[in-house]
């Protein structure tokens, strides 16, 4: 309690003589007088608790003068919150796992290929392949007819993937949006050997990505 006081009267003793010697109450804002009556109010309280009542008035007194009782406390200040920034939602950091589990199906989707077995190459493919010339992506159902004309068309009986895909120029780079995308370049002799396949060229980038099920193949494009 003394140190309370003490405290109070040392303020109010301060504050009293600068008044005194320069009279600004008046130019005082209306924050500030609000916060000076407020303060005044309490060391009233500390000397009526001393039974010191008529010098708790004279407090209350100059309480009242300063912000009358009846006016509304000023508007608070707005705080200033701290800026947040947004990520991007399309910024997605990708999975560490994308490199060798792309680099898994690549393998898988080439044994696939050179057997000419639809059935290993369609359950590392997306419910929705996405390829140039069909921006809405196609479906398992065209895939599968694709690759039963493909195997019509083409004998690979006689070549591995080692003779048409320079398998040493094999890279991966992760992608914003959550892909992996695996790029290969195919000998020169074989860049233009397959003009009815959109997405063939001499570079080829395959993207992976992991969905519910597990990692897939989501598209196909050629790589400038």
């Amino acid at each position: 309690m003394k140190r309370a006081l003490t405290f109070y009267l040392t303020l109010f003793l301060t504050v009293s003589g600068i008044f005194a010697a320069n009279p600004l109450l008046d130019k005082l804002n209306e924050a500030q007088r609000y916060d000076l009556a407020d303060a005044y109010k309490k060391v009233a309280e500390q000397f009526n608790s001393l039974g010191e009542e008529e010098r708790a008035t004279n407090y209350r007194e100059m309480a009242e003068y300063l912000y009358p009782e009846d006016s509304a406390p000023p508007p608070a200040e707005p705080k200033q919150e701290p800026e947040v920034k947004e990520e991007d939602p399309r910024k997605i950091l990708p999975d560490p796992a994308g490199e060798q589990a792309s680099q898994y199906y690549f393998q898988k989707l080439l044994r696939g290929l050179f057997n000419e077995n639809s059935g290993q190459i369609l359950p590392v493919i997306a419910d929705t392949l996405y390829l140039p010339l069909h921006d809405a992506g196609v479906t398992k159902d065209f895939v599968q007819s694709e690759l039963d004309w493909f195997f019509e068309s083409y004998d690979l009986s006689q070549l591995g993937a080692q003779d048409i895909f320079q398998l040493d120029s094999v890279s991966t780079t992760p992608l914003d949006n959550g892909y992996w995308r695996l790029d290969v370049s195919v000998y020169p002799e074989y860049s233009n050997a397959l003009d009815l396949v959109s997405f063939w060229s001499g570079t080829m980038g395959f993207y992976f990505r992991k969905f519910p099920q597990g990692w897939r193949l989501a598209a196909i494009g050629p790589v400038n």
